[in-house]
């Protein structure tokens, strides 16, 4: 290949983010450069081209045809390249193990038995990404994740850790106040919501449409429901086994005694195709965990 009869691809990155953020400003702030350094580069890509890539208006940018066209083959080349790269740091990069988490699981789950990870997996620092939303592993450095769901991810492997369910969970001092709770009158309390997918969880235990009597708390993740509902401020939705020990440790307890299947569980999922050893190693550890909190 005669790289001299290309473009130097270090305006790629350059371009990219100006046509992206249509501003040189919004670009030198995430390229960490100053303005007319963005532009200087930007010119002098359009003069190796010998086409203009942008309109320049009075105080806003937009693409030509031809900056169009460059734009979409420059955002297809980064993207491969840094989905290559975190391809090529999963593959070879065998001193780390990457694992994502929602904030419940690693805290609750993973942190406690943190040093138990290196009986399993030998030689390996583990680094734990705690987060509210699912991992997008096309676009960050993640070997594995632990996933609340029905495992159907399309291009994940899923493992089983252990099947899940539901039920309302309360401080022992909100029961007190509400000893007649029950499923069919649990609409009349404070019901303690979740995000992204635990909001509308009482009618799975009331059965009908009834809306809640009493405004819903809406928190921004289930740790924070759960949280709220130990200091007696409503009800929230235990996911068992994985609030096993927080119910033994916080005084936590069921209103009553029903648990829903709602066919979700939780899962160690990878992308397909991954041969990385470890992965069956570092299963193997948390299923051990998932099972001690059955027991």
């Amino acid at each position: 290949m005669h790289y001299r009869q290309t473009p130097p691809i270090q305006y790629l990155p350059v371009f990219e983010s100006a046509a992206r953020h249509l501003s040189f400003k919004r670009a030198a702030d995430e390229l960490c450069v100053t303005a007319p350094a963005v532009g200087q580069q930007v010119k002098a890509f359009e003069a190796w081209l010998g086409k203009p890539l942008f309109h320049r208006h009075t105080r806003r940018l937009s693409l030509t045809r031809e900056g169009e066209y460059y734009f979409a083959l420059a955002s297809d080349i980064l993207n491969r390249h840094q989905q290559g790269y975190i391809q090529f740091k999963r593959q070879f990069d065998d001193k780390v193990f990457h694992l994502s988490a929602s904030l419940f699981v690693a805290q609750e789950v993973i942190m406690p038995n943190y040093l138990r990870f290196s009986q399993y997996v030998p030689n390996t620092e583990l680094r734990l990404d705690a987060r509210v939303s699912y991992v997008d592993f096309a676009l960050h450095q993640m070997n594995a994740a632990v996933r609340f769901g029905e495992g159907n991810w399309p291009d994940l492997e899923a493992r089983l850790l252990a099947k899940g369910s539901v039920s309302p969970v309360c401080s022992k001092t909100y029961l007190s106040q509400h000893a007649d709770m029950s499923p069919d009158t649990l609409y009349q309390n404070r019901l303690l919501y979740s995000l992204p997918d635990m909001d509308t969880w009482g009618p799975y235990f009331w059965g009908s449409d009834r809306l809640p009597e009493q405004e819903p708390v809406l928190c921004d993740s289930y740790l924070a429901a759960i949280k709220l509902a130990c200091e007696g401020v409503g009800v929230a939705l235990g996911i068992f086994p994985t609030i096993n020990k927080w119910m033994a440790k916080n005084g936590l307890v069921q209103p009553f005694d029903i648990r829903v299947n709602l066919n979700r569980s939780f899962w160690f999922v990878y992308p397909k195709g991954s041969n990385d050893p470890r992965l069956d190693q570092a299963y193997q550890w948390l299923k051990c965990l998932f099972e001690e909190m059955e027991r």
